[in-house]
């Protein structure tokens, strides 16, 4: 799909494999960090997602914007929701970006176009821009904020003599099996909400065959008779670490973040930190030794129907798993 500026000088289209060098640069230049064919590829993919850009006649690449398909529920209905993400602008000509015409505008007005389908008939998407691109955002028309993400932050707490079980996992058939439980408990448990599906499939390709972070993943279990009660996965080995994801019915989860503070006791680290949407961080903030908001919203779809974006409003299930970038 291509939209051409009013003047003809610009071409907003998806990208194609020729094109990845470009994006590549615009992401160094961006970010000030190099991106890997690898990381590219687990992005975006064997249908996993789809790469937007705006080039110029003459070629240069002005802006990106990728789009990540992720298997949702949204109040109890499978879907394929649109995440975005990679969103970048290129400071070497500098194009206007909160003008309607920009390169900017273009590709997110005609990306969130193509959205709707037949497994995403309600043109469902979100990301995780930051405040200052919210508000580009939302003066150009894309952007709508649907909620918001706080930062909880656990001390370690040592295991006392009845504490739960909390066992590594590198997901073999057994645990995959433990894993659909639990997380067909916890879709139980948000049948209004919207959810990204955290079956043991998900866990494997998001966390475990990450191609550039290294992410463990824990199953917790009661001590004496070794009933499931949830799992949760973690990033860092230092001093500061990161909770990454949880799963299990929402009535354990206060257990599963005491196995995480004994957890991160048992291992020497000193905080752990858990981004949550503010729904669940209202429900669990008073579990953490913190619970502060952070710059970063919940964008939607505006061009979606109104209902969807009433319905579900502040109804995220979203933790720094959902997002692509940590």
């Amino acid at each position: 799909m291509k939209a051409p500026a009013a003047d003809g000088t610009l071409q907003v289209r998806q990208a194609t494999p020729a094109d990845m060098p470009q994006i590549q640069a615009l992401f160094q230049e961006v970010f000030k960090l190099p991106i890997s064919p690898a990381m590219l590829h687990w992005k975006y993919a064997e249908g996993r997602g789809q790469s937007w850009g705006a080039w110029e006649a003459d070629g240069p690449l002005l802006v990106h914007c990728g789009v990540f398909f992720r298997r949702i529920l949204a109040g109890g209905r499978p879907a394929r929701a649109a995440q975005l993400g990679d969103l970048m602008a290129s400071a070497r000509k500098p194009s206007g970006l909160a003008r309607q015409q920009s390169p900017f505008a273009g590709v997110i007005h005609t990306l969130l176009a193509a959205q709707a389908g037949p497994d995403n008939p309600d043109a469902i998407c979100f990301g995780f821009p930051s405040e200052r691109a919210m508000r580009l955002g939302e003066r150009l028309g894309v952007f709508t904020q649907i909620d918001s993400v706080f930062k909880l932050s656990f001390t370690p707490h040592p295991a006392g003599w009845r504490a739960d079980r909390c066992t590594a996992s590198s997901l073999d058939a057994a645990d995959a099996t433990t894993i659909d439980r639990l997380w067909a408990a916890m879709a139980a448990n948000l049948p209004d909400e919207l959810v990204g599906i955290r079956d043991a499939a998900y866990l494997r390709w998001r966390y475990l065959e990450h191609p550039l972070n290294r992410y463990q993943l824990f199953i917790v279990r009661s001590r004496w008779l070794g009933r499931p009660l949830g799992a949760f996965v973690v990033r860092g080995d230092g001093a500061e670490r990161e909770l990454m994801d949880l799963i299990g019915p929402l009535e354990h989860l206060p257990r599963v973040l005491q196995s995480c503070r004994e957890w991160l006791a048992h291992s020497g680290g000193q905080r752990l930190d858990l981004w949550l949407s503010s729904r669940f961080a209202r429900r669990f903030g008073a579990l953490a030794d913190s619970c502060e908001p952070l710059e970063f919203r919940i964008m939607a779809n505006p061009l979606g129907p109104a209902h969807i974006l009433e319905r579900f409003h502040e109804a995220w299930w979203l933790t720094g798993g959902d997002t692509d970038y940590r």
